[in-house]
């Protein structure tokens, strides 16, 4: 697949950058148990990764954004918080 080249406005300026598309994905669940008796679990699911182009960390290597959205599924909660 070709790299997308595109600009996207980010702390009000905008900016230049590639639409890099994952090759492999590696993604974990958070486990919280809560006061309520609840359990849950979350992890954040990258939806785009974008490399700024042309911008770079003091070490040399690219600058990336990484838009998210959380994912969020409860794996246990008491009866009574349920919906009869």
């Amino acid at each position: 697949m070709a790299l997308q080249k595109k600009t996207i406005k980010l702390a009000g300026n905008e900016i230049q950058v590639t639409d890099i598309p994952a090759v492999e994905s590696k993604e974990f669940f958070n486990e919280y148990k809560l006061e309520d008796g609840s359990e849950i679990r979350v992890k954040t699911v990258a939806t785009s990764i974008l490399r700024i182009d042309g911008e770079y960390n003091p070490d040399g290597t690219p600058l990336y954004v990484v838009l998210t959205a959380p994912v969020v599924s409860v794996a246990q909660a008491p009866k009574e918080l349920s919906r009869k």
